[in-house]
């Protein structure tokens, strides 16, 4: 990767924003920290919240690659079988950074939601793009009598999806797995 490209300054400055929050990261440190000309970070980005939404849809790009690798590929097994590896994955991701990963939608939803509405509309645009992907895992179980078909795939997925944030907050809290596992299973006994 050359040091000056566009794709080295995105991942620095996801690793900011990730590790730092979209405010307590300013242009200053992303420039020092890639090594990036200023005169090139305006004349690709133009200001700092257009960079932040380069940084996150290549976020949920990356993301949507993952999700759709489990999710949506059969070699895991049924549509209930993925949607539990997929959680079960995320909970090791969770653990072996011992709670430390921070889901960059997740961070801005919390940090810029209410602040920018640019920056609300990218952040809403790549979580659907992810919940999109879950609902057809789901639709694809509900289609073999696997998973409730009273309520629609696309709540389920925020269901599902909600699950796995807000008990990650719990397992962070109790630096343990447990939370994430029971409010898990939970949910994918509750789908059944």
């Amino acid at each position: 990767m050359k040091k000056h490209s566009k794709d080295h300054v995105l991942s620095i400055g996801e690793s900011l924003f990730r590790t730092q929050g979209y405010f307590n990261t300013g242009t200053k440190d992303i420039l020092k920290t890639a090594a990036y000309p200023r005169s090139s970070f305006y004349y690709v980005f133009k200001t700092k919240e257009q960079f932040a939404i380069e940084v996150l849809e290549r976020y949920g790009d990356q993301s949507s690659a993952f999700y759709q690798s489990v999710l949506l590929n059969k070699q895991f097994g049924t549509p209930l079988h993925r949607l539990r590896k997929f959680a079960e994955l995320l909970t090791i991701n969770a653990t072996s950074s011992h709670f430390q990963s921070e889901c960059l939608i997740q961070k801005f939803s919390i940090e810029c939601a209410g602040f920018n509405d640019a920056l609300k509309e990218c952040t809403r645009q790549q979580l659907n793009k992810l919940l999109n992907i879950i609902s057809q895992c789901v639709a694809e179980g509900q289609a073999k009598d696997e998973i409730k078909k009273s309520i629609s795939s696309f709540e389920i997925a925020e269901l599902v999806h909600g699950q796995i944030y807000g008990s990650f907050i719990l397992s962070r809290l109790q630096n343990s797995p447990i939370p994430m596992q029971k409010s898990l299973n939970i949910t994918f006994d509750s789908i059944q």
